[in-house]
């Protein structure tokens, strides 16, 4: 592979599915560095090969186009980066993109046969999102792990754990995105440098003003204000009808009109499963069904608030200073990611604590989150040069 006199960089991420946190991060990584003049040749990979450009996606090239590139080619840098990954198996994101393999997956006799690893990696990587140099036959190869999430689970000195630590002790970074994450790597005897997700410099490249050129018809049709809800189908209320009826005296209250719109499609997300069925029980909240990246953007920018169980939703709208809230505080990755960066106090409501959320928009402190936002878009940013001029 030639650069062009160019440094190659491999860059991993979970982008080969509909699920618009994970394809923002190699878009954001390529803009910071044609923003900041980097000469670089970059190759996205996800585990398989795709081409979701229409909805707005960088194309990727499959892992075992990863391990061609790397294999022997002495030197180079692998980026990870970032989202829930350092722990998830082959299973797991290959049933995230195979609805066939999503279904089958819930047999234990199917999860043992490790089907994925075999297909994907021909069964040389044991953690997708944390290969070591030796599964990439690569012994000088330097890896980046760009404010990821995931903790450890099971004993300490398993052979899975200890070899995921020998990894992670050879990264030239291994920076994390909340506090709980940071403490797991600790509490492992791992080093982490704690850095907010990637996708909070988003609105620095993506302003209201390009994101009104790019978005879809369906978009130009909302009426504002309004309240932007999104709900994965697995992370719902019990009592739906109940729910409805709440949301709808809160938008009564705020005078705010209720957008819903998906954020993730792939299989173990499925948004628009359970927004639909809101829809349908209530014909006067709005549906959009985005046709990109930038309809989602868009919509988010724009809200009056955001409600929603997405951490990168939460993200998007902190980015684009949208008073947010999130939903169903189960969701651990959510309630840490805001304790770490946003108020030790806040946390997701629950699904039949949606009366509070007037007293929290009306309280909603614009500018102490402005200041905090700032200072974090440039953690990120001194995140990012770290990896592209390697710490210097």
């Amino acid at each position: 592979m030639s650069g062009n006199n160019r440094e190659i960089i491999h860059f991993l991420s979970a982008s080969d599915r509909i699920n618009y946190g994970d394809l923002l991060f190699p878009i954001i990584f390529k803009k910071f560095a044609e923003e900041g003049g980097y000469k670089i040749k970059l190759y996205n990979y996800g585990i398989v090969k795709s081409n979701l450009s229409k909805f707005g996606a960088m194309p990727t090239l499959s892992y075992i186009d990863l391990l061609k590139n790397t294999e022997n080619n002495q030197g180079g840098k692998l980026v990870i980066g970032g989202g829930e990954v350092f722990f998830a198996d082959w299973n797991k994101l290959y049933s995230f993109i195979n609805p066939i393999y999503y279904k089958l997956n819930k047999y234990k006799r199917v999860q043992k046969l490790m089907i994925p690893k075999l297909l994907l990696a021909k069964n040389r990587v044991d953690v997708p999102f944390c290969p070591s140099k030796s599964e990439l036959k690569n012994d000088k190869l330097k890896l980046y792990f760009s404010s990821v999430g995931g903790s450890f689970s099971g004993r300490a000195n398993s052979n899975s754990n200890l070899k995921i630590k020998d990894t992670l002790n050879s990264a030239s970074l291994l920076s994390v995105r909340d506090e709980r994450v940071k403490t797991s790597m600790e509490q492992n005897g791992l080093k982490a440098r704690l850095v907010p997700d990637s996708a909070l410099i988003i609105s620095d490249y993506f302003t209201q003003g390009f994101l009104r050129d790019k978005i879809s018809e369906n978009c130009k049709i909302i009426k504002e204000p309004y309240i932007f809800l999104q709900i994965g189908n697995f992370k719902g209320p019990r009592n739906l009808k109940q729910f409805i009826l709440d949301l709808k005296e809160v938008s009564s209250l705020l005078k705010l009109n209720i957008v819903l719109c998906p954020i993730g499609k792939a299989a173990g997300h499925e948004d628009h499963v359970i927004l639909k069925k809101i829809k349908a029980y209530e014909n006067s909240f709005t549906y959009i069904d985005p046709e990109s990246i930038f309809d989602i953007m868009y919509l988010i920018s724009h809200a009056s608030l955001y409600i929603g169980t997405s951490l990168h939703g939460i993200i998007t709208a902190q980015s684009f200073s949208v008073p947010f809230i999130g939903l169903n505080n189960k969701l651990i990755k959510v309630s840490s990611y805001m304790k770490t960066w946003i108020s030790e106090s806040m946390d997701c409501l629950q699904f039949d604590e949606i009366s509070k959320v007037t007293d929290i928009f009306s309280e909603w402190n614009h500018s102490m989150l402005l200041d905090k936002t700032t200072e974090q878009k440039q953690l990120v940013r001194d995140n990012l040069k770290f990896i592209l001029c390697d710490g210097e």
